[in-house]
C-alpha cells in the first residue's frame, strides 16, 4: 500500500491496488466521477473491469470519493447503480485533462534539455501518478527544437540552489570567442530563448547586470558570501524586455524585410518582437508578400533569420543592413562556386 498527494484536489490517496496493469487510483477517481456526470451512474463491476482490479478496491474508490472527497455519491437499488444524489463539481478542475497535461509533460521530460534539473525520483513519480493508459499518451508526442542546445544538469542545480539561496556562484565561463575567465555571479533570472538556456545575473567582475550561456558554463560552486548591491524587480525585467532577441541592448535601427510565398505566410502567425509591424506592400501583385518591421538590437541575430528563410526574404532597410545581407550572399556565392569547381 502506497500513499500519494492527488494532483488537483490536493489530498492524500491510498493506492492499494492488487494486481492488473499499474493504474493511479486518481484516475479510478476521475473515471468514477465522469461515468457518473455523463451516464448518471456507475457500478464496481464496471470499475473492476476497466482497471483490472478487484470489486473491493472498487468500492473503497468509491468511498473515498463519498467520504474523503465529499462527493454525494450512494447507492441506488432500482438503477443498480451508485449515482450522485445532489449536483457536485469537486473535480471540475482535477479532471482527466490534468491527466493529459501530465502524460505532455512527461513527454517534455523525454528531451531533458527542455528542463534546466531533473531528477530520475520525479519522472518515477509522474509515471506512477499518471498511470498506465494515460502515460501513453506521451509515447505519441515528440518534441522538437533545431536549436535545442544540451546543458550541464549538475550547473543547473546550483544555479537554481544560488536562486533559491541567494548566494554567490564563482563560475567558469567561455565566452562567444572562446576566452575562458574566472568570475563571481548572482543569478536572478533563468531564461529559455530558442531553445537555449541563459542565465540573468548580477556579474561582479563588471558589476553590471549580464547574461551567461548556461552551456558556456564549464564550473559552478558556491563562493564565499559577498554583498553586492543588486538591482531591483523592475531594473531586473527592464534589462530583459530591452531588447531584441531578450538581451542584446538598446536598439540600434529598424529593420525591414519582406517575405514571399511559404515564408510570408509563416510570417502572419510569428511574433518576432513585441513592436513588430506586418503590412502587405501595394507593389505586391499576385504573388503573396508580406513586409515586417521592427527594432533591432543585434543585428547579426536578424541576419541570421533572414538567410535562413533564403529566397523568400529579402532584406530592404536600413542600408547598413541591406549590405551586410548582401555581403554574406555573395560570400556564399563565392563558396558554391568554389566547392563546383573543386568538384
Amino acid at each position: 500500500m502506497s500513499r500519494h498527494l492527488c494532483y488537483g484536489c490536493g489530498k492524500i490517496i491510498t493506492n492499494s491496488d492488487d494486481g492488473g496493469a499499474p493504474v493511479s487510483q486518481m484516475e479510478r477517481i476521475f473515471f468514477i466521477d465522469r461515468t457518473i456526470q455523463e451516464r448518471g451512474g456507475v457500478n464496481v463491476r464496471e470499475i473492476a473491469a476497466t482497471f483490472e482490479v478487484s470489486e473491493r478496491q472498487a468500492k473503497r474508490d468509491i468511498e473515498y470519493l463519498r467520504y474523503r472527497l465529499g462527493a454525494p455519491v450512494e447507492w441506488s437499488a432500482p438503477k443498480r447503480q451508485y449515482i450522485y444524489n445532489a449536483p457536485w463539481d469537486g473535480l471540475k478542475f482535477a479532471s482527466e485533462k490534468s491527466l493529459f497535461a501530465l502524460a505532455f509533460f512527461r513527454a517534455i521530460l523525454d528531451r531533458y534539455s527542455y528542463i534546466p534539473v531533473l531528477s530520475e525520483e520525479l519522472i518515477d513519480e509522474l509515471k506512477r501518478k499518471i498511470g498506465a493508459r494515460y502515460a501513453s499518451i506521451a509515447e505519441h508526442v515528440r518534441y522538437e527544437l533545431p536549436d535545442l542546445q544540451p546543458i550541464s544538469n549538475d550547473i543547473s542545480y546550483r544555479i537554481c540552489r544560488s536562486l533559491l539561496e541567494q548566494h554567490n556562484l564563482r563560475i567558469t565561463y567561455r565566452d562567444a570567442h572562446d576566452v575562458e575567465s574566472e568570475r563571481t555571479i548572482v543569478p536572478l533570472r533563468l531564461i529559455n530563448y530558442a531553445g537555449k538556456w541563459y542565465c540573468a545575473a548580477y556579474d561582479s567582475l563588471s558589476g553590471k547586470l549580464r547574461v551567461f550561456a548556461i552551456a558556456r558554463i564549464k564550473e559552478a560552486y558556491e563562493a564565499e558570501p559577498t554583498h553586492f548591491s543588486l538591482p531591483g524587480d523592475d531594473e531586473i525585467e527592464r534589462f530583459l524586455s530591452s531588447s531584441y532577441g531578450i538581451f542584446k541592448g538598446d536598439p540600434v535601427g529598424t529593420a525591414t524585410l519582406r517575405f514571399r510565398n511559404g515564408a510570408a505566410r509563416a510570417i502572419r502567425d510569428q511574433i518576432w518582437h513585441p513592436d513588430q509591424v506586418l503590412t502587405i506592400p501595394d507593389n505586391a501583385g499576385d504573388e503573396y508578400t508580406v513586409d515586417l518591421s521592427l527594432p533591432v538590437h543585434d543585428w547579426t541575430e536578424l541576419l541570421g533569420r533572414a538567410l535562413r528563410c533564403g529566397a523568400d526574404c529579402e532584406v530592404l532597410g536600413p542600408q547598413e543592413f541591406r549590405e551586410r545581407w548582401k555581403e554574406e550572399i555573395r560570400k556564399m556565392s563565392v563558396l558554391a562556386n568554389y566547392s563546383t569547381n573543386q568538384a
